[in-house]
């Protein structure tokens, strides 16, 4: 009985003062935010499923503040954990690809400038000549 109390004083303590970390993966972190859930469970501590919405939302930076509003006031009804998971899963998804796009040079770039000599802009009467760098 103590050492149960004191495994749900622990994990408690994990889960309460979890933070997802921006510069780490999400998916990680989501990992490691279920391992915790489940130590509970398995310990007989359960959790309604809005509770760890709200745990995990609170969990979340700043630059998740849009997210958590979308979350929070974008749907009609309840909004269940594993659909926080899953949109948040998504966005990760798509921001690794957005990174790696980037990487790979997609995307347009224009330089603004007076051209001058660089062959990147030139006047051609009153219209403008672009070209583009890809």
């Amino acid at each position: 009985m103590t050492m149960s109390l004191a495994q749900s004083k622990f994990l408690k303590q994990q889960l309460y003062s979890f933070e997802i970390v921006e510069s780490n993966a999400i998916l990680e972190q989501l990992t490691e935010f279920n391992k915790i859930l489940d130590d509970l469970e398995n310990i007989e501590v359960h959790l309604e499923d809005e509770d760890k919405v709200i745990l995990l939302l609170c969990a979340l930076t700043r630059s998740f503040e849009s997210f958590e509003d979308t979350i929070l006031y974008g749907k009609e009804g309840t909004v269940t954990f594993e659909e926080v998971q899953t949109t948040l899963r998504i966005k990760e998804l798509t921001k690794s690809k957005d990174l790696r796009a980037e990487e790979n040079g997609e995307g347009l770039s224009v330089s603004r400038g007076n051209g001058g000599g660089r062959g990147n802009r030139g006047k051609t009467g009153n219209k403008l000549k672009f070209k583009c760098f890809k």
